[in-house]
């Protein structure tokens, strides 16, 4: 008769290792105090066991629950998704596990549940205005919280972004040094810090390379029904098309591309498309987008870091960190180098 192979506890490994189950305990929980050969030892035998310790029984001992969350919305958004892929491989490198919430499909009730009933020991936050009562909730919680990517004006949170008003001046002031003479700039809803900060710096951009902005030429509209797609069409189909437009983000541009090409523009022979974000597919052939890169990756990692030096109490004071982007000049402006 087979019969499975006993499943080690603990104790099994603190005699096979020759020490205290409180020091296994130590070693597997990372905490200091531990000599660099006793460590070595203990997980000599966890390795050659395959010792896996109870999550649950971890987290009624430490008063932690070794899981931390992360809220997304607007996963359709493809830098939605790359932003978590890029958390999940800082958490998972950190040993912790990662629980998402997404508060398109369950609103914030969930995840304000899940706060208040510690099922995580911290949260990273991407989306400043669809998840902000949950933030509120982490905060009134005393819940190590993380931004990143958004905003949060109204809370006392470590927050990672990048210079989304900067990146913008910058791809305002390309166009203009390119020769583009009339230049729209297209967004989302204005309730989204990030957006609005990308078209504030462009709007100084425009101005400081001689540029009035137009109001007429400024659009936002929201993220449903191909609005983009048909802006796309509408601005093309206009009298006296601009010969450029900018984009709060890349999916954004490439929807209005979409739209151009479907009423017979040529891009970027009639008009130039340029986004923001730079997000993998902006890259492919046949999209070959001019964006303003963000550095996701740097950028997750940071993010992670702070969030567990909170959870773990090595720090105390908040702190928000800005990356720099870097302009990605492809085929959606003729390939045409920054002056």
């Amino acid at each position: 008769m087979n019969t499975k192979p006993k499943k080690l506890s603990s104790v099994d490994i603190a005699r096979l290792s020759g020490v205290s189950q409180a020091t296994v305990s130590r070693v597997l929980s990372g905490s200091d105090g531990v000599k660099a050969a006793t460590k070595e030892k203990v997980m000599q035998v966890v390795k050659a066991h395959g010792y896996r310790p109870n999550a649950f029984a971890q987290a009624m001992r430490t008063n932690q629950s070794a899981a931390v969350g992360v809220a997304v919305s607007r996963v359709t958004n493809p830098i939605v998704p790359e932003i978590l892929e890029a958390l999940t491989r800082s958490f998972t490198a950190k040993g912790r596990r990662v629980v998402v919430w997404n508060t398109d499909e369950n609103g914030q009730d969930g995840l304000i549940s899940a706060i208040r009933s510690g099922l995580v020991d911290g949260l990273v936050f991407t989306a400043a205005n669809q998840q902000s009562e949950a933030a509120k909730a982490a905060h009134e919680a005393d819940m190590p919280l993380v931004s990143i990517n958004r905003s949060f004006d109204e809370l006392d949170c470590d927050q990672v972004v990048s210079t989304n008003h900067q990146g913008a001046f910058d791809l305002a002031d390309y166009l203009v040094k390119c020769g583009r003479k009339k230049v729209a700039f297209v967004n989302g809803p204005k309730d989204r810090t990030t957006l609005a900060d990308r078209e504030q710096g462009f709007r100084e951009g425009l101005r400081a390379a001689g540029i009035t902005p137009d109001p007429d030429l400024f659009f936002s509209r929201p993220f449903k029904d191909n609005a983009f797609r048909q802006l796309g069409m509408d601005i093309f189909g206009a009298d006296n098309p601009p010969d450029a437009i900018a984009c709060g983000n890349d999916l954004i541009a490439i929807q209005i591309m979409n739209g151009l090409k479907a009423a017979g523009c040529r891009v970027p022979e009639d008009i130039w498309v340029v986004g923001f974000d730079g997000i993998e597919m902006a890259g492919w052939d046949i999209i070959s987008l001019t964006t303003v890169q963000q550095p996701i990756e740097l950028m997750a990692n940071n993010a992670a870091t702070f969030l567990l030096d909170r959870i773990e109490g090595k720090r105390t004071e908040t702190e928000t960190i800005q990356y720099r982007t870097e302009l990605k000049v492809r085929e959606t402006t003729g390939f045409t180098p920054a002056p």
